[in-house]
């Protein structure tokens, strides 16, 4: 049975469903952008999911035919508000921002899935990015765009693109702005499943899969896979080993071995 999560905005629409929660981006006349009739209410969800253990993995997906084009660029130039404001002031701003939308997605203790099935540009790029998984359609492209508007990145474009391309490829994506489509994201590892047919299915596939599995594990997995880049081999057995020890102790371990050897 699907439960239907109050958000404050139109906007936003949440949905929980074995303990699966998902997130759409409800604003397809503007192409569900980042706007602050948005990312308020996105960023309070967020929250409060990443306080709620009951929850096995999240969604995050665009209403019709766009996951996320970013900012309002027609927006950008008309507030006014904001000119008193100190540089440092802006600077601290967003950085808050950003902390407080991917990487609270990317610190996630449980699995992140982005569906995109259309546009994902500038920041949207950036917030499918930070999604430990992308999975896509045939209408489904991706574009940083900054540059073009005279913008340098940000919610961690750089850092993502790095992490998942190298440098050479992030700086090809941002200097130069062709819209990378679906096929090109599926060899590039931007997307990690591009589905052609039967889209709906494949994916409650995909979802099912992973609900299916220990919690305990994957979220300790996702521990080990993102402690490993930033340490040295040593330091990655050591939280191997503990973390190891620990999911052969929980109950979700001995059920699964049950489970297992029944066939």
């Amino acid at each position: 049975m699907v439960k239907e999560i109050k958000t404050g905005t139109s906007q936003l629409i949440v949905e929980e469903i074995n303990q699966t929660v998902t997130i759409t981006l409800n604003n397809p006349k503007y192409k569900n952008a980042l706007s602050e009739d948005l990312t308020p209410y996105l960023r309070k969800i967020l929250k409060k999911i990443s306080k709620d253990s009951k929850y096995k993995l999240l969604i995050i997906r665009g209403q019709g035919n766009s996951f996320c084009s970013g900012g309002n660029v027609k927006k950008m130039l008309t507030n006014d508000r904001y000119e008193s404001i100190s540089v440092k002031s802006k600077v601290n701003s967003l950085i808050k921002k950003q902390i407080e939308l991917t990487y609270l997605i990317s610190s996630l203790k449980i699995p992140t899935i982005a569906v995109v099935t259309g546009a994902a540009a500038g920041a949207g790029f950036s917030l499918a990015l930070s999604c430990d998984i992308r999975i896509g359609n045939s209408n489904a492209f991706f574009l940083s765009n900054y540059s073009k508007i005279g913008l340098s990145g940000d919610y961690g474009i750089s850092w993502y693109l790095v992490k998942i391309l190298g440098v050479s490829k992030a700086k090809e994506i941002m200097f130069f702005n062709a819209r990378i489509y679906s096929k090109k994201a599926y060899e590039l590892g931007i997307l990690n499943y591009l589905i052609d047919n039967n889209f709906d299915l494949e994916l409650d596939k995909i979802i099912n899969n992973i609900v299916s599995q220990p919690i305990s594990a994957l979220k300790l997995i996702k521990m080990n896979i993102d402690f490993a880049p930033n340490n040295s081999l040593t330091k990655s057995l050591e939280l191997e080993a503990k973390n190891l020890i620990k999911s052969s102790m929980s109950e979700e371990h001995r059920k699964a071995i049950l489970k297992f050897k029944k066939g």
